[in-house]
């Protein structure tokens, strides 16, 4: 059997749907049914390139069917020729007639009709109209000023974004840099295209950017039915702007005298910038940085001010600064002058930071009177008055405090002394102090019932001094004369009384006069003591001579005093060698042992054997004393030293014993004034007066009652 072509095949099946529609027609004439819709197509919406099917279903169907857009027939043959997206689907024998577009296009926007025509003794039908609505995606949204911006802060920028032959047109949104939609400044436009269904979109966004949006991404978003998500643009603004500066202490607690640093923190576009501190630029390194040395109480509640300025323009930041420091007194309080039952009132101001707790006291209490800056007194009496004392204290600084006296008016009452004293030739000054409350109305001084007045011919000058409840008044004396000493008369009145008081003006020796006279009877006191000392010595050295020689060795009459029981023998030809002579040995003192008696020239020893030192001094029968301690104690083997002692100016002393000479004719032969018996010296001791160069060696033992001295 030959096959069919597909045009073949079209005719065919046209052909049998007539013969069936025809032979339906006859049927339904002869039952006279009626056909109708069982099911019928509905608005559709469909994105371009989607596909589509209308429903339509026939009952009883005897005339023939064709669906319709906007009108206009599109065949009753299933496969729709001419229409190669077109397509009817189903069967006859259910009547299901649907209409199925694939691949819909702009064209298929339109509306859609199943009809069924009548026949013999049958109406014609028709279904309602279905809309099909083809959604068109737009294209993708571009901002027209690209992806990158460099602006200003502070000037005006329009961004514009488009989404261009949407359908419907795009619904646009822009995005700040946080990501949220902008609502303000912005005008949404479209244009259709000449195809009468789509339409392009804008949108325009005008603001002026600050600093906050610099380097941030602005974004277009694109909204449309036929798009699955939104479409996004994106441009990234650069805003250039002035510095943001902010102001920082260092110092969390900023006391007096403290250094306080400052830091300046800046953000700016650009970051070349220049500081100024308090209208002072900066410059060198770490110029953000102001370091304050010492500040003082004059800082608290100053501005400083840090200014920044860039290319773009300048900015500041301020702090104002908090100093703690202690209380001081803004004033000085003045004494107050009351009358008996006056009301008085006392103020004290402090300043200090924190704010100062002023507190009052009374002199005669110990408790406080009052707080706060105001005293007052309502009824002033005489126990009221005196001293009242404001003390100020702020936490963590010292207290301090002040007074203020508080009087009684009265008469003035003098105060001065009776005897005052000035010196001939000199300035005099006569002092007459004066407690007056009011203060004096009238000062006078007098002499000899004469007012003194104030004479720069004569010398005579009058100052007043003031004190805290009155006056210290001075009559001065210009070079003093003898008759401006004597009896001065000072008096004063108040508005309450007067005073006066009577002082006398003595003159005062010269002082040099003193100190001559202080000094001859210093000089005749030396004297009179080295005389003594002198006479002491003599009396024991005769008394030693005389126990050890008796008449065999008889001194010169004027070098020899006797006593009843001693002598002393003094000799003055010989002067001694001081202490850095050569026959001084000074380890001999110091193992010297006492020689009975004077040592004389004996016949064991010639003179050719003595010193040098001692053959050119005339002896007078006797030489000074020498050394002889190792053949002494070599003949004297059973005598030791004794406890030394040394001989001062009015009294002889010892290291165990202690004799005073308190007579007045010590050094003279007085048969009352003996040495102690059994004295004990030793020639180690020595003694100096400052006065004479001599020295002066004194030896003594425990075998005789004499007492041998050289000098």
């Amino acid at each position: 059997m030959k096959m069919m072509s597909t045009q073949e095949y079209k005719r065919w099946i046209l052909g049998t749907i007539t013969i069936v529609s025809s032979f339906q027609f006859v049927f339904s004439t002869t039952d006279s049914a009626q056909q109708m819709f069982l099911r019928e197509p509905e608005d559709k919406t469909v994105i371009l390139g989607e596909d589509v099917l209308l429903p339509c279903r026939v009952k009883n169907k005897v005339g023939m069917l064709q669906w319709t857009r906007e009108g206009f027939g599109l065949g009753s043959d299933r496969e729709l020729i001419g229409f190669s997206r077109y397509t009817m689907v189903g069967n006859d024998e259910e009547g299901d007639f649907s209409l199925q577009i694939v691949n819909v296009q702009l064209d298929d926007d339109a509306e859609f009709q199943c009809q069924v025509g009548a026949a013999e003794g049958v109406k014609g039908i028709r279904s309602k109209t279905a809309m099909i609505t083809v959604t068109v995606p737009p294209e993708p949204p571009q901002i027209v000023q690209g992806t990158s911006l460099l602006t200003t802060a502070g000037t005006s920028v329009q961004l514009i974004c488009e989404a261009q032959a949407g359908k419907p047109p795009a619904e646009l949104s822009w995005l700040d840099g946080e990501g949220d939609v902008v609502t303000s400044g912005t005008e949404y436009q479209t244009q259709e295209l000449s195809d009468g269904k789509r339409v392009n979109a804008i949108l325009k966004w005008d603001f002026k950017p600050t600093r906050k949006h610099h380097m941030k991404n602005f974004t277009c978003r694109s909204e449309n039915s036929a798009l699955k998500q939104p479409a996004l643009a994106t441009i990234r603004i650069e805003v250039k702007y002035a510095p943001k500066v902010k102001l920082t202490v260092f110092n969390e607690r900023i006391v007096e005298n403290d250094d306080v640093q400052l830091a300046c923190e800046v953000e700016a576009n650009p970051a070349d910038v220049i500081y100024k501190w308090d209208g002072v630029i900066i410059v060198g390194d770490h110029t953000n940085h102001l370091l304050l040395s010492r500040v003082g109480r004059e800082y608290n509640k100053n501005n400083i001010t840090c200014q920044v300025s860039n290319s773009v323009g300048s900015s500041k930041s301020t702090k104002i600064l908090k100093i703690l420091y202690g209380p001081k007194f803004k004033t000085t309080m003045e004494n107050v002058a009351a009358d008996i039952g006056e009301k008085v009132c006392l103020r004290c101001d402090a300043d200090g930071n924190p704010k100062p707790e002023i507190a009052w006291m009374y002199e005669k209490s110990s408790s406080i009177i009052v707080l706060g800056p105001e005293l007052v007194i309502p009824n002033t009496t005489p126990e009221k008055a005196g001293k009242y004392i404001c003390r100020a204290t702020v936490p963590g600084f010292p207290e301090i405090s002040t007074h203020v006296m508080v009087y009684i008016k009265g008469p003035p009452t003098i105060k001065a002394k009776n005897v005052q004293y000035g010196e001939l030739g000199k300035k005099v000054e006569v002092e007459c102090s004066i407690y007056s409350v009011p203060s004096p109305a009238k000062i006078t001084w007098t002499k000899n019932t004469q007012v003194v007045e104030v004479d720069n011919t004569h010398g005579y000058e009058i100052v007043t001094q003031p004190l805290t409840d009155g006056v210290r008044n001075l009559l001065i004396i210009h070079n003093a004369e003898k008759g401006d000493f004597g009896m001065y008369n000072c008096t004063v009145w108040n508005d309450f009384g007067h005073d006066s008081m009577l002082i006398l003006l003595k003159r005062k020796e010269h002082i040099p006069t003193l100190i001559v006279i202080a000094g001859v009877i210093g000089g005749v006191f030396l004297v009179v003591s080295v005389t003594i000392v002198v006479i002491l010595c003599l009396r024991k050295k005769s008394l030693s001579k005389g126990k050890e020689f008796g008449s065999e060795k008889q001194g010169k009459p004027s070098d020899t005093v006797s006593s009843r029981e001693s002598d002393i023998e003094i000799r003055t030809n010989s002067p001694l060698p001081n202490d850095n002579d050569q026959s001084w040995d000074d380890t001999s003192d110091k193992t010297h042992k006492e020689i009975h008696g004077y040592y004389n020239y004996t016949k064991d020893y010639s003179e050719s054997s003595l010193p040098s030192s001692v053959k050119s001094q005339s002896s007078n029968g006797y030489g000074p004393y020498i050394d002889y301690r190792r053949e002494f104690s070599e003949r004297n083997p059973g005598i030791s030293s004794q406890p030394f002692y040394y001989l001062g100016d009015t009294s002889f002393h010892g290291n165990r014993h202690q004799v005073d000479y308190s007579n007045s004719y010590i050094g003279n032969s007085h048969p009352d004034l003996l040495l102690p018996q059994r004295t004990h010296l030793s020639s180690r001791d020595r003694m100096y007066n400052p006065i004479f160069s001599p020295k002066h060696y004194i030896t003594a033992h425990s075998i005789t009652d004499s007492v041998a001295t050289n000098v």
